[in-house]
């Protein structure tokens, strides 16, 4: 894992606010074409889960993309349109009716991946200490700490009944105590990513005797915005604006959704039984929690 200076580390809270996060249409429950695996993967509307449905639906696995408006999800339904072997559902990971109607939907069909990937990060400005905002803190651990765990739960029997067994979360560096370092910020972000952390390493003791395993991967600094696609005089997002000459000059080096999923696909491929429970990040590497 690459180490920042110092000075770039007062920057990399910014990055992780706007490069990791998570967005959470519907159709029937398809069946899966023969032999093929099945992934379940949340928040597939842009970015990070977007790349996921694409690069498993390359490969002939049959995608259960999910996100919270599937009428507004433009990229992931053209690109449903184009593949036999997508299906979109309806899911907000924070109610109850809606996991528990997915996973009805879905009783008895084996997952053989599910990728726990939605998550939420907003309003730094109300992130700060004096500043805070308890109700984003609220918000922030339904979704990123109860959310995964509520699905996961639901879904766990499908797991099971699958070939892989295998359930993935993303989680982030922002949420290691190992890898805290000033400035001190984002307190609900850290809080609920760490908050994620016990769960999954929970969990993966729990489910170990079943042969489930749990991986937790850190997908890296990912441009989700299209920080690298800008052209020149465009102006970029304005949190990124002090950011851009240290991009410009590689001193941050950011990588695309595709390079990083490539590397997470291969990773979850790979994925043993003592890796199960540990933190990853998205080359391999074993991170302190």
């Amino acid at each position: 894992m690459t180490v920042l200076p110092l000075g770039l580390r007062q920057l990399f809270p910014a990055l992780l606010a706007i490069m990791t996060v998570l967005n959470p249409v519907s159709g029937r429950a398809a069946e899966p074409a023969a032999e093929q695996p099945t992934v379940l993967i949340t928040g597939s509307n842009r970015g990070i889960g977007l790349e996921f449905t694409r690069q498993y639906a390359a490969r002939g696995w049959t995608v259960i993309a999910t996100t919270r408006r599937p009428e507004e999800a433009r990229e992931l339904r053209a690109l449903a349109a184009n593949r036999d072997n997508v299906v979109i559902e309806r899911l907000d990971i924070t109610s109850d009716a809606e996991v528990a109607a997915l996973a009805e939907k879905y009783r008895g069909r084996p997952i053989d991946l599910l990728i726990n990937n939605a998550a939420l990060l907003e309003k730094l400005d109300r992130q700060l200490l004096g500043k805070l905002d308890y109700e984003l803190f609220d918000r922030s651990f339904a979704i990123n700490a109860i959310g995964p765990m509520r699905v996961t739960e639901a879904l766990l029997e499908n797991v099971a009944a699958s070939g892989q067994k295998k359930i993935v979360t993303l989680g982030s560096a922002a949420g290691s105590h190992g890898l805290l370092n000033p400035p001190a910020n984002l307190y609900p972000y850290r809080a609920s990513k760490a908050a994620l952390n016990l769960l999954m390493h929970n969990l993966a003791l729990d489910v170990a005797k079943r042969g489930i395993l749990v991986g937790v991967i850190n997908p890296g600094l990912v441009d989700t915005r299209g920080v690298l696609q800008l052209k020149p005089g465009e102006a970029p997002p304005e949190e990124f604006a002090a950011l851009m000459p240290l991009i410009r000059a590689g001193k941050i080096r950011l990588i695309t959704p595709e390079e990083s999923v490539a590397a997470m696909v291969k990773l979850i491929d790979g994925l043993t039984p003592a890796q199960s429970g540990t933190f990853l990040n998205y080359d391999g590497q074993t991170l302190p929690w």
